[in-house]
C-alpha cells in the first residue's frame, strides 16, 4: 500500500468513524426527545379532554336506561361528540372515552367518516389504569387495526373514590415514522456533505504533505550535485535487489574511479571539478538500464549495480564499461585534458552479499588503476 494511501486511510478511518458512532448516538438521542415530546404533547391532550368532559357534568357516571352513559343527570357523554372532535382539532390527537373497558365516545373515523367504536383495553392497560389508578404512555400500541401512540389516563368518580374509566389520547405512527425518516435522511445527507468535504480537504492536505515528504526522502536518498543515490541508499537498494535475485542469474557490480580528478580540481578550480562530475553521471544515465542503481559513494566514485542479469548477456557489463571509457574520453569540460576513469567489475551467481561482491569489484578496479588506468577489469566469483 502507497505512502499516500495509508496516510489517507489513518486521517480518514478516525473520522468515519467518530461520524458513524454521532449519528448512532444522535438518532437514538433524537428517537429518545421525540418520544417524550409526542408523550408530552398526548398526555397534554387527554388531560385537556377530561378537563372538558368534567366541567360539563356533576355527579357520578353510570349507565341509563337509554344505554348511554351520563354524568349526573344532565350530560349525555354519549352524545357529546363534539368535545373529542374540538380537542382533535386542536391537538391533531384522537380521543377515545372508556366507561370501564367500552369506548364511549370517541374521534376516531373510518374512510366513510362513522365513527369506529371497537377500540379495546389490552390487561396492561386494565391492571394499571382502571385497576391501580396510574397513567399510562403506551408508544406501540394497536388501536383499530393501526399501530399508534397513546397516552391513557384514568377517569374518576365526582368524589375521587372510584377509578370508573379512562380517556385515551392516541395518534397513528405514520406521522411520528415520516418526521423520523426525515431527520434521519436529512442528518445522514448533510453528514455525507460533511464528510465528502472533509475527505477532500484531507485528499488535498494528504497529496501536498505527500508530495512534501517525497521531496524530503528523495533528497535524502540522492546526492545532491549529480542525480544518483548517495552511498547508504545505493547499498540498501542493492542488498534488496540481491535479496530477489533468482536462482542462475548474475549480479554485476561497477565501481568507477575518475583518473587524477585531485588534480583537475588543484589545475581548473572545484567549480570545474563538479561540472566533471555532473557530465560523468549523465553518461551513466544513459549508458545503464532504468532498473540499474547507480550512487555516487563519495568524492570522484561512482557505483552501478546490474541486478538479474542472464548468463548470456553477462558480456553487456564490458560493453557499457567500454562506452563510459569511449564517452568520458570524448567529453570535453572547460580546457580541461582528456579524461578517463578506471573500471572495476565484480560479478556473482551465488548468494554472496553486496559487502562480497564489492570486495570483487574494488580488487578489479585496483587492478585496472595497476594496468595504467583508463580501463576496466572484471572478476568474477563463480562465473
Amino acid at each position: 500500500m502507497k505512502y499516500r494511501t495509508k496516510l489517507l486511510l489513518a486521517n480518514c478511518i478516525p473520522i468515519v468513524v467518530f461520524a458513524a458512532i454521532s449519528l448512532m448516538v444522535g438518532f437514538s438521542q433524537f428517537q429518545t426527545n421525540i418520544y417524550a415530546e409526542k408523550e408530552s404533547h398526548l398526555k397534554s391532550a387527554a388531560l385537556a379532554a377530561e378537563s372538558f368532559y368534567s366541567s360539563h357534568g356533576y355527579g357520578d357516571y353510570g349507565w341509563k336506561e337509554d344505554g348511554n352513559v351520563w354524568r349526573g343527570m344532565n350530560f349525555n357523554v354519549s352524545e357529546e361528540a363534539g368535545l373529542v372532535d374540538d380537542i382533535k382539532e386542536q391537538t391533531g390527537a384522537d380521543i377515545t372515552f372508556f366507561f370501564g373497558e367500552s369506548p364511549v365516545m370517541t374521534s376516531i373515523r373510518d374512510e366513510g367518516n362513522a365513527r369506529i367504536i371497537r377500540t379495546t383495553l389490552g390487561e396492561i392497560i386494565r391492571e394499571q389504569v382502571l385497576e391501580k389508578g396510574n397513567q399510562l404512555w403506551c408508544p406501540n400500541i394497536e388501536i383499530n387495526g393501526s399501530v399508534c401512540q397513546a397516552y391513557i389516563i384514568p377517569i374518576y368518580q365526582e368524589d375521587g373514590s372510584k377509578v370508573v374509566g379512562a380517556m385515551m389520547a392516541s395518534q397513528t405512527v405514520v406521522k411520528f415514522n415520516q418526521v423520523l425518516e426525515n431527520y434521519i435522511m436529512t442528518t445522514v445527507l448533510v453528514m455525507l456533505i460533511v464528510l465528502l468535504t472533509v475527505f477532500l480537504i484531507i485528499r488535498w492536505y494528504v497529496g501536498r504533505f505527500s508530495d512534501e515528504f517525497k521531496a524530503v526522502r528523495d533528497k535524502s536518498r540522492m546526492d545532491l550535485l549529480t542525480g544518483l543515490y548517495n552511498k547508504h541508499f545505493f547499498e540498501e537498494a542493492a542488498g534488496k535487489a540481491m535479496a530477489k535475485k533468482k536462482a542462475g542469474n548474475v549480479s554485476v557490480l561497477l565501481i568507477f574511479d575518475l583518473d587524477d580528478f585531485k588534480e583537475i580540481n588543484d589545475v581548473y578550480g572545484h567549480q570545474i571539478g563538479d561540472e566533471v562530475l555532473k557530465a560523468f553521471a549523465h553518461i551513466l544515465f544513459r549508458a545503464f538500464r532504468t532498473k540499474d542503481i547507480l550512487g555516487r559513494i563519495g568524492g570522484d566514485e561512482f557505483m552501478a549495480f546490474m541486478p538479474d542479469m542472464t548468463t548470456d548477456v553477462l558480456h553487456r557489463a564490458d560493453e557499457i564499461a567500454q562506452e563510459v571509457l569511449d564517452e568520458l574520453a570524448a567529453l570535453k569540460v572547460g580546457d580541461t585534458k582528456r579524461l578517463s576513469c578506471s573500471i572495476g567489475i565484480g560479478t556473482d551467481a551465488g548468494e554472496k552479499s553486496f559487502k562480497e561482491i564489492y570486495s570483487l569489484a574494488d580488487r578489479a578496479l585496483y587492478e585496472a588503476k595497476k594496468r595504467g588506468k583508463a580501463c576496466y577489469v572484471r572478476q568474477s566469483a563463480d562465473v
